[in-house]
């Protein structure tokens, strides 16, 4: 589903990346059994990525699903630099897909974690999407900054 929506904007596909979709199944894992959404912590981090975030009631929704909610927020989306990116006037309300379809991220890893109540999806971006002051079409990965991400507010080194 994401590269379907990136091949539509004109964006090249992501590769499947097993360490990202590991570590992010682990995060599914830890927030189902607690019933709680909370980003990873990055710090420490050797590099930053890009996190999703879903959670839903067990049992009730594919994983299509739930990425397809992701998607949903291109009704919301606008080609402008973060965090003007959304014609709500709300950044989050169009979050999930400008990672979704942030040109200058290129894997992908995604896993869900089942709880007692809940179900959570968790997809990890590298490198990392909502960049401030960056739009989705452009931003040079290969450019050593100190950015702030969108996603948990945290300043980092992008590479």
């Amino acid at each position: 589903m994401h590269n379907a929506e990136r091949a539509v904007r004109k964006v090249p596909a992501l590769a499947w990346d097993k360490d990202l979709a590991a570590s992010a199944h682990q995060h599914a894992s830890y927030l189902a059994q607690r019933g709680i959404l909370q980003h990873g912590s990055q710090r420490g981090s050797q590099k930053p990525f890009g996190e999703n975030l879903w959670i839903g009631t067990r049992g009730a929704f594919s994983v299509e699903d739930m990425i397809g909610m992701f998607l949903d927020e291109r009704r919301y989306f606008t080609e402008r630099a973060v965090p003007d990116i959304s014609t709500t006037g709300y950044w989050k309300d169009a979050g999930h897909y400008s990672q979704i379809v942030w040109r200058s991220t290129t894997r992908v890893g995604c896993g869900v974690g089942s709880g007692p109540d809940f179900d959570v999806l968790v997809c990890r971006y590298d490198p990392a999407g909502n960049v401030w002051g960056q739009t989705a079409s452009g931003g040079d990965p290969a450019k050593k900054r100190r950015v702030r991400l969108a996603s948990n507010g945290e300043t980092t080194n992008l590479r």
